[in-house]
């Protein structure tokens, strides 16, 4: 386990050439510059976080969380829009220690739930066993339509 070697924190300007490199790992190709404007984006706006885990010194994990309202009921819950642990870092509780961080966040926050969605493809299937492991249930079908200008 991860212990004493681990701390998470929020994510800094310096974190941003490797937020990129977690992305691509993530199944979404982006170059540091694109990260760049992304982090300066997602930093303007006071309901968006984003935390790094940090292991023996170097950022290997990420989780970027949204606070969001309720349109069918009163209160706001916590959107997971992002979440990855490189792959030679992970089973060794560094996901679950960013989800963790998320539920936190929600605690101090008094969000009601922490919602995540992750993608139906077999290279997910792992992530939704351990999302299940957590305590995470599936509840919904996402649906996305792509918008060609």
């Amino acid at each position: 386990m991860i212990e004493n070697n681990c701390i998470i924190r929020q994510a800094i300007e310096a974190d941003v050439p490797v937020l990129a490199l977690l992305m691509t790992e993530l199944g979404y190709p982006t170059t540091a510059t694109e990260m760049q404007t992304r982090y300066e984006a997602l930093q303007s706006q006071p309901d968006y976080i984003t935390w790094v885990a940090v292991y023996n010194n170097q950022v290997v994990g990420m989780i970027g969380l949204l606070r969001n309202y309720y349109w069918e009921k009163n209160g706001i819950y916590i959107r997971v829009g992002a979440l990855v642990v490189n792959k030679e870092y992970r089973k060794i509780g560094l996901g679950k220690a960013l989800l963790q961080k998320s539920i936190d966040w929600a605690i101090e926050l008094g969000a009601q739930q922490v919602l995540l969605n992750s993608g139906n493809r077999e290279e997910r299937r792992d992530a939704h066993a351990f999302y299940q492991y957590l305590g995470f249930e599936p509840k919904t079908t996402g649906f996305v339509k792509t918008i060609n200008s």
